[in-house]
Protein backbone atom coordinates (compact mmCIF):
# COMPACT_ATOMS: atom_id res chain seq x y z
CA UNK A 1 0.00 0.00 0.00
CA UNK A 2 2.80 2.28 0.64
CA UNK A 3 4.45 1.86 -2.85
CA UNK A 4 0.73 2.77 -4.31
CA UNK A 5 0.25 5.70 -2.14
CA UNK A 6 4.58 7.21 -2.79
CA UNK A 7 3.91 6.92 -6.23
CA UNK A 8 0.39 8.89 -6.13
CA UNK A 9 2.03 11.56 -4.03
CA UNK A 10 5.43 11.67 -6.53
CA UNK A 11 3.28 11.79 -9.66
CA UNK A 12 1.19 14.31 -8.20
CA UNK A 13 4.30 16.75 -7.41
CA UNK A 14 5.25 16.00 -11.29
CA UNK A 15 2.10 17.06 -12.45
CA UNK A 16 1.98 20.63 -10.25
CA UNK A 17 5.60 21.41 -11.32
CA UNK A 18 4.86 20.50 -14.73
CA UNK A 19 1.95 22.24 -15.34
CA UNK A 20 4.11 25.70 -13.43
CA UNK A 21 7.22 26.07 -15.21
CA UNK A 22 7.87 28.66 -16.98
CA UNK A 23 11.48 28.72 -18.45
CA UNK A 24 13.17 31.76 -19.69
CA UNK A 25 15.59 30.32 -22.70
CA UNK A 26 14.59 28.03 -24.95
CA UNK A 27 17.43 24.98 -23.38
CA UNK A 28 16.96 26.04 -19.89
CA UNK A 29 13.94 23.60 -18.64
CA UNK A 30 15.62 20.51 -20.58
CA UNK A 31 17.14 19.26 -17.49
CA UNK A 32 14.18 19.96 -15.16
CA UNK A 33 11.75 18.33 -17.81
CA UNK A 34 13.93 15.45 -17.79
CA UNK A 35 13.83 15.09 -14.17
CA UNK A 36 10.33 15.32 -13.62
CA UNK A 37 9.67 12.69 -16.75
CA UNK A 38 11.76 10.16 -14.88
CA UNK A 39 10.39 10.84 -11.90
CA UNK A 40 7.01 10.60 -13.18
CA UNK A 41 8.12 7.33 -15.04
CA UNK A 42 9.25 5.71 -11.87
CA UNK A 43 6.61 6.81 -9.65
CA UNK A 44 4.22 4.88 -12.14
CA UNK A 45 6.33 1.69 -11.89
CA UNK A 46 6.02 2.41 -8.35
CA UNK A 47 2.36 2.46 -8.29
CA UNK A 48 2.55 -0.91 -10.89
CA UNK A 49 5.14 -2.43 -8.31
CA UNK A 50 2.33 -2.06 -5.47
CA UNK A 51 -0.73 -3.00 -7.44
CA UNK A 52 0.61 -5.73 -9.13
CA UNK A 53 3.28 -7.43 -6.39
CA UNK A 54 1.17 -8.11 -3.50
CA UNK A 55 3.29 -10.62 -1.82
CA UNK A 56 3.47 -10.17 1.71
CA UNK A 57 6.16 -12.04 3.39
CA UNK A 58 7.91 -11.98 6.97
CA UNK A 59 11.20 -9.81 5.89
CA UNK A 60 8.70 -7.07 5.20
CA UNK A 61 8.39 -6.11 9.18
CA UNK A 62 11.94 -6.37 9.76
CA UNK A 63 13.94 -3.19 8.97
CA UNK A 64 10.64 -1.12 7.66
CA UNK A 65 9.78 1.79 9.17
CA UNK A 66 5.89 2.83 9.65
CA UNK A 67 4.27 6.03 8.68
CA UNK A 68 5.04 7.51 11.80
CA UNK A 69 8.48 7.42 11.29
CA UNK A 70 7.98 8.68 7.67
CA UNK A 71 5.76 11.43 9.24
CA UNK A 72 7.99 12.54 11.31
CA UNK A 73 10.53 12.73 8.19
CA UNK A 74 8.17 14.83 6.72
CA UNK A 75 7.98 17.22 9.49
CA UNK A 76 11.57 17.18 9.61
CA UNK A 77 11.64 18.41 6.06
CA UNK A 78 9.07 21.06 6.48
CA UNK A 79 11.12 22.43 9.11
CA UNK A 80 14.30 22.69 7.37
CA UNK A 81 12.32 24.37 4.17
CA UNK A 82 11.03 27.06 7.01
CA UNK A 83 14.59 27.19 8.37
CA UNK A 84 16.51 28.10 4.93
CA UNK A 85 16.31 31.54 4.73
CA UNK A 86 17.77 31.54 8.59
CA UNK A 87 20.17 28.51 8.30
CA UNK A 88 21.06 28.90 5.09
CA UNK A 89 20.95 25.98 3.10
CA UNK A 90 24.53 24.63 4.13
CA UNK A 91 24.42 24.73 7.48
CA UNK A 92 20.43 23.71 7.52
CA UNK A 93 21.28 21.06 5.27
CA UNK A 94 23.47 18.99 7.11
CA UNK A 95 21.61 19.38 10.24
CA UNK A 96 18.41 18.40 8.85
CA UNK A 97 20.27 15.47 6.86
CA UNK A 98 21.93 14.15 10.04
CA UNK A 99 18.61 14.73 12.08
CA UNK A 100 16.65 12.71 9.84
CA UNK A 101 19.11 9.72 9.41
CA UNK A 102 19.74 9.40 13.32
CA UNK A 103 15.82 9.22 13.69
CA UNK A 104 15.46 6.57 10.64
CA UNK A 105 18.51 4.25 12.57
CA UNK A 106 15.93 1.26 13.69
CA UNK A 107 18.73 0.61 16.81
CA UNK A 108 19.86 3.27 19.39
CA UNK A 109 22.64 5.26 18.03
CA UNK A 110 26.01 5.16 18.86
CA UNK A 111 28.69 7.80 18.97
CA UNK A 112 30.47 6.14 15.76
CA UNK A 113 26.82 5.75 14.04
CA UNK A 114 26.43 9.82 14.74
CA UNK A 115 29.91 10.66 13.04
CA UNK A 116 29.48 8.48 10.14
CA UNK A 117 25.82 9.75 10.10
CA UNK A 118 27.51 13.91 10.30
CA UNK A 119 30.19 12.65 8.04
CA UNK A 120 27.77 11.58 5.18
CA UNK A 121 25.18 14.53 5.37
CA UNK A 122 28.15 17.40 4.70
CA UNK A 123 29.44 15.03 1.95
CA UNK A 124 25.98 15.01 0.33
CA UNK A 125 24.89 17.99 1.35
CA UNK A 126 28.65 20.00 0.17
CA UNK A 127 28.63 18.00 -2.86
CA UNK A 128 24.75 19.11 -3.62
CA UNK A 129 25.85 22.62 -2.93
CA UNK A 130 28.72 22.57 -4.90
CA UNK A 131 27.29 21.71 -7.71
CA UNK A 132 24.47 24.35 -7.85
CA UNK A 133 26.83 26.91 -7.71
CA UNK A 134 29.88 26.40 -8.97
CA UNK A 135 28.35 23.81 -12.14
CA UNK A 136 24.78 25.00 -12.38
CA UNK A 137 25.40 28.70 -10.94
CA UNK A 138 22.45 28.26 -8.81
CA UNK A 139 22.16 30.63 -6.08
CA UNK A 140 21.25 28.63 -3.05
CA UNK A 141 20.36 30.47 0.47
CA UNK A 142 23.00 31.51 2.86
CA UNK A 143 23.04 31.46 6.68
CA UNK A 144 21.61 35.34 7.71
CA UNK A 145 22.81 36.37 11.23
Amino acid sequence: MGNIIGGFVVLLFCFIFWIQRNYTSDYGGLFPDVVMAVLALLSVMLIARGVLWRHESGWDNTGRLGYRDLGRALLLLIAWVISLPVLGYLIGGILFFTLVAVMMRTERPSLKNLALDLGVAIAVVGAFYLAFTQVLYVSLPELSL
